[in-house]
């Protein structure tokens, strides 16, 4: 995205990636959490809409929201998705009264092909702790677990 900051070439984003994915805190540094925000983004022909849904804790009562509409700017390339979305999400961030104590994304974090997913890159940003809940996995193999039924417990 030209005069952004950000940039505006698949190789200059994985470079991005590169450079910044030390910063990643992958220890639990969380403490008390009383608020978690939600973040999600949809598409519709050339625009991005990003949500932002901050819950109460433990109740789940919703604190406030904000919601972004814009162009897209970078193309979807698998492992570039931050790039998309991230702008949009900072921007729906920045207009909440505060930061939550955490961020749930829907996106990949650490199991992303150079270690800096959509959750991480958001959290290098925001200086949120960050979890990346994706929907489908990137990289990498796992099975699925025994359900406690099979084991006979219930």
């Amino acid at each position: 995205m030209p005069g952004t900051g950000w940039p505006s070439s698949p190789a200059q984003a994985r470079q991005l990636q590169e450079r910044l994915r030390g910063q990643v805190v992958a220890e639990d540094k969380l403490g008390i959490v009383r608020e978690v925000a939600g973040v999600d983004a949809h598409y519709s022909e050339d625009r991005v809409c990003t949500a932002v849904v901050v819950m109460g804790l433990p109740n789940l009562a919703k604190v406030e929201s904000a919601l972004v509409y814009r162009l897209v700017t970078f193309p979807y390339l698998p492992g570039l998705l931050s790039f998309r979305e991230a702008p949009a999400i900072t921007e729906a961030l920045n207009r909440l009264s505060k930061s939550p104590d955490l961020l749930l994304v829907d996106g990949q974090g650490l199991a992303h092909p150079r270690r800096f997913g959509l959750a991480c890159h958001l959290g290098v940003l925001t200086d949120v702790p960050t979890i990346g809940v994706a929907k489908s996995r990137l990289i990498g193999m796992y099975e699925e677990p025994v359900s406690s039924a099979a084991l006979g417990h219930r």
